[in-house]
């Protein structure tokens, strides 16, 4: 149906990869509905880390270190409970050969009392006492990436204002010399909604110069379609004026960290 919107106007638009990442990401962490734990600070800090999203995996102690959950550990450790249990991270065990001292991480089920070095292929004793280590999903991984935290949060503000009927995220569009990306388009109840979305901002001229082409091609599309335009991005201090009077002059409305994570 979304597709067929912007074929309908002239475009040439396919599905990416990345936009099925982020499909199978939205079941695996609970549905629709539970796309609100994004909204907490701690989980953001936690997805956001670079080593996270390069698939590390941390003890759940470490995990509590990166998030900083402070007074909220109860809830913290909850939500822990329930990204173990979707497989979202992934229980296993960090372990170190003591033959070739390869430090790698072995999912639980792939651990046994003796374990075979995925390295030296040595056999050798798994550690009588030893935490669990969590890895990432290596779909989640992908869609960190991808820029899942703002899509994902701003398809959740949607929902919450209207129903969604049918959304789509990372569609590939062309026309003529034309050749963009669309990351989240949205039909609700009350009108179709598009966005950019931005997890973090360069500050340099070139970047805003290219980001503000983007914005403008996007523009363009959106009014085509008859979409309502945002920019929506976690960029967590004031956007860089040259970029905000951009937006302004362009009327294109702004999501901001505040209101994507506003409790």
């Amino acid at each position: 149906m979304l597709l067929e919107l912007l074929q309908d106007a002239g475009y040439k638009a396919e599905l990416s990869a990345k936009s099925r990442y982020m499909k199978g990401l939205v079941p695996l962490l609970g549905g629709q509905f539970a796309l609100n734990m994004l909204k907490h600070q701690d989980i953001l800090r936690l997805f956001s880390n670079a080593q996270i999203r390069k698939g590390t995996s941390y003890s759940l102690k470490q995990l509590a270190q990166i998030a900083n959950p402070q007074q909220d550990m109860p809830r913290f450790l909850n939500q822990m409970k329930t990204l173990a249990g979707s497989s979202t991270l992934i229980r296993g065990y960090r372990l170190q050969c003591p033959t070739c001292d390869l430090d790698t991480w072995y999912a639980l089920d792939d651990v046994a009392e003796m374990v075979i070095c995925e390295g030296c292929r040595t056999s050798f004793q798994l550690p009588l006492e030893l935490d669990f280590a969590f890895r990432p999903n290596r779909l989640l991984i992908e869609a960190l990436k991808s820029g899942a935290l703002t899509i994902l949060l701003t398809l959740n503000h949607w929902l919450h204002d209207y129903p969604v009927t049918v959304w789509q995220s990372n569609i590939d569009v062309s026309q003529e010399n034309i050749s963009t990306d669309i990351d989240l388009l949205v039909q609700r109840e009350d009108g179709l909604y598009m966005a950019e979305c931005k997890d973090n901002l360069d500050t340099d001229s070139q970047y805003l110069q290219d980001l503000e082409a983007q914005l403008a091609v996007g523009k363009r599309i959106a009014s085509e379609i008859g979409a309502t335009y945002v920019f929506a991005t976690l960029y967590d201090v004031e956007l860089p004026h040259v970029l905000q009077e951009f937006l302004d002059n362009r009327e294109i409305q702004t999501l901001s960290y505040d209101t994507l994570t506003r409790a």
